[in-house]
């Protein structure tokens, strides 16, 4: 095996931009199951409504120290405690870069990772209590209290289907367009593409 001259820069594919611990841990798994190579996560702290501008200038960083470049980024997070203003600043700042994705869910990751289970419905969302409602609902179908980031745990919601991705984008086709007052997740779509590029 060729090993990579000291300095010549790494081209990637992917780099996937998240703002919590549970995303890290999922999609750093989904990766590895479905073989998907050039392709990288990195955690930031949440940035509130500069997610695009923060997560731009962390990968920035990271390219740079990891001696790696990347075509296409996609900045994960989900609704938190961002007002309907920043929301729209994302978006927008999200729409006028080349190459960046916004992948948003809303109220809580924890909408898609539900979703792996039981179909989900565009409705309106107060985020304490589709938050409990999420954890409630995964604790049963784990038959466990669901606690956030727990890797054992978020492997068995992937396991929970022969087809995770299939399954889960099939339960959020009502909710896959962006929204900030109803819930909805754009996760399905963007892992459907990543494994079609693989």
């Amino acid at each position: 095996m060729a090993r990579q001259s000291r300095g010549k820069v790494k081209q990637l594919k992917n780099l996937l931009i998240v703002d919590g611990e549970t995303e890290e841990v999922y999609f750093k798994n989904i990766l590895q199951r479905y073989n998907m190579s050039a392709k990288d996560v990195k955690r930031v702290t949440p940035s509130g409504g500069r997610a695009v501008s923060f997560g731009m200038s962390e990968a920035n960083s990271f390219e740079t120290a990891m001696r790696k470049q990347y075509s296409n980024y996609y900045i994960i997070i989900d609704r938190d405690n961002i007002s309907r203003a920043e929301f729209e600043h994302i978006r927008c700042e999200a729409d006028q870069m080349q190459n960046v994705t916004l992948i948003f869910s809303n109220v809580s990751f924890e909408v898609w990772l539900l979703a792996h289970y039981q179909s989900m419905t565009d409705r309106p969302v107060d985020a304490d209590a589709d938050n409990a409602r999420y954890r409630r609902v995964l604790s049963n179908c784990l038959n466990e209290h669901y606690k956030k980031s727990n890797s054992a745990q978020l492997d068995k919601i992937i396991s929970s289907a022969e087809h995770p991705i299939d399954t889960a984008f099939s339960n959020t086709s009502a909710i896959q367009k962006l929204s900030y007052d109803n819930q909805c997740t754009n996760v399905g779509p963007f892992l459907r593409q990543l494994v079609a590029n693989r």
